[in-house]
């Protein structure tokens, strides 16, 4: 067979051939149509070609990296000849630094009044401190709707008007500290949103008014230290949900009943070195979904028969580490939905008067370290829901606080078969501690036996 031979194509109506759609972004590569020219002059135009597409294609990318860059610092003037245009339509006050159209600081400037009016509406941040300005008015920041952080400590503050936040939806930080304020009016932090800190630490309040925080929420921190807070006024928390920690001064004297009623959703909730004539009936009535309540370091005086009364849905109630007169009742009930509760420490001059005056109906029970009467009244309390477990390691976990013989020393060592019950011992309150040793039943008898001998003659 006769071989076959290879034919270029014939030329085409143009000697060039376009690889590839042209474009503006893009080198397009032309090619040479093959005619009678040699293959290697063929190859070194395509090569050619090539090349002074790369090098158009570098020069293309440049253009556009300069573009780019032209684009990104006009944007930046742009942006900043509008803040400074912004400030100086708002103006700044004379008594304040405008370090920018969102932070401002109006510090040691003598305000006597808050120049609401005069701040740009884009401020930020506003620190308002050392100044002489004694009230917060109703809605005294309207129209300063991202303000994110608000301080206004070492103020001449003497009273917070109803509602003076209202309308600051996205403030997450409020502190007003070291100032004069007295009291907390009710309504004064009312519908709060979203607020993180809540600072109010050493001021001269004395006590909080009902409703004074009604529809504030997701509050992580309200700071009342250092205050000379001596009463907690009836509903003063009610409206208060979702904080993580709210924690009260020292020295706190009332707590009227319901006071804690409408608080709900608390994270921890700690009650210090209070003192007490008595914890009331309904104190906690109202106060649900605590994950721990705890009551510590504090004088109780009187534990009344419903303090715990309506308080539902507690992880860990801690009572520890304090004084108590009596306990007239203790019912923790099923309702209440108490998960623990840690009886830790405590000092209990008079035990409830009968078994069924302590009824404690919770998941788990823990009562150590407690001093208890070690006379009659010690029956009650062997007896009741305190003892989890066996009564002999109740007793080395728990200590004597009367008589004074047995003070500080662990209840397993005393005989508690010895000692009669309360209401069997006729001679309770003529013989004191109530503990019967080995000699007073015959002593007893012997001065039954003498009276009437004494009688005759």
């Amino acid at each position: 067979m006769r071989p076959r031979i290879a034919k270029f194509p014939r030329p085409v109506s143009s000697s060039r051939l376009i690889v590839g759609p042209p474009s503006e972004s893009t080198c397009s590569l032309v090619l040479p149509v093959y005619g009678h020219v040699g293959i290697l002059a063929a190859a070194r135009d395509v090569f050619l070609d090539a090349e002074a597409c790369a090098l158009k294609t570098l020069e293309l990318m440049y253009c556009r990296a300069q573009i780019c860059i032209y684009y990104l610092l006009w944007t930046a003037t742009l942006t900043l000849e509008q803040e400074t245009s912004t400030a100086k339509n708002w103006g700044c006050p004379a008594e304040c630094i405008c370090l920018s159209p969102k932070q401002v600081l109006c510090n040691t400037g003598g305000l006597k009044d808050i120049p609401t009016q005069q701040l740009p509406q884009t401020v930020e941040e506003l620190s308002l401190t050392k100044n002489n300005f004694p009230v917060i008015k109703g809605d005294a920041f309207a129209g300063l709707r991202v303000l994110r952080k608000l301080t206004m400590d070492g103020n001449n503050i003497s009273t917070i008007r109803p509602f003076a936040f209202r309308g600051l939806s996205k403030l997450r930080e409020l502190s007003i500290q070291h100032t004069p304020l007295p009291f907390i009016e009710k309504f004064s932090f009312a519908a709060l949103q979203n607020v993180s800190l809540l600072l109010l630490a050493n001021n001269k309040i004395r006590y909080i008014e009902g409703y004074s925080f009604a529809g504030t929420s997701n509050v992580r921190l309200i700071l009342l230290s250092n205050n000379p807070l001596l009463r907690i006024q009836s509903h003063a928390f009610s409206g208060l949900t979702n904080v993580v920690r709210l924690i009260f001064p020292s020295g706190i004297r009332t707590i009227e009943p319901d006071a804690f009623d409408g608080l709900q959703y608390i994270g921890l909730l700690k009650l210090t070195y209070m003192d007490l004539s008595s914890l009331q009936s309904y104190t906690f009535r109202g106060l649900s979904y605590v994950q721990s309540l705890n009551i510590q370091e504090s004088d109780l005086g009187i534990v009344e028969k419903d303090a715990f009364t309506g308080l539902t849905h507690v992880d860990r109630l801690n009572i520890v580490n304090n004084k108590i007169d009596l306990i007239e009742k203790l019912f923790l009930r099923y309702e209440n939905n108490i998960d623990m509760l840690r009886f830790h420490g405590n000092h209990v001059l008079e035990a409830p008067r009968h078994v069924k005056d302590i009824n404690l109906e919770v998941n788990s029970i823990s009562a150590i370290d407690n001093h208890f009467p070690c006379d009659c009244q010690a029956h009650n309390v062997l007896d009741s829901d305190f003892v989890n477990g066996t009564v002999s390691e109740f007793q080395k976990r728990n200590y004597c606080i009367s008589p004074i013989e047995y003070n500080g020393k662990h209840m397993d060592l005393v005989d508690f078969g010895l000692v009669a019950r309360c209401y069997d011992n006729v001679v309770q309150d003529n013989l004191g501690s109530g503990v019967v040793g080995i000699f007073t039943l015959p002593t007893t008898l012997f001065l039954i036996l003498l009276f009437p001998m004494n009688l005759f003659q």
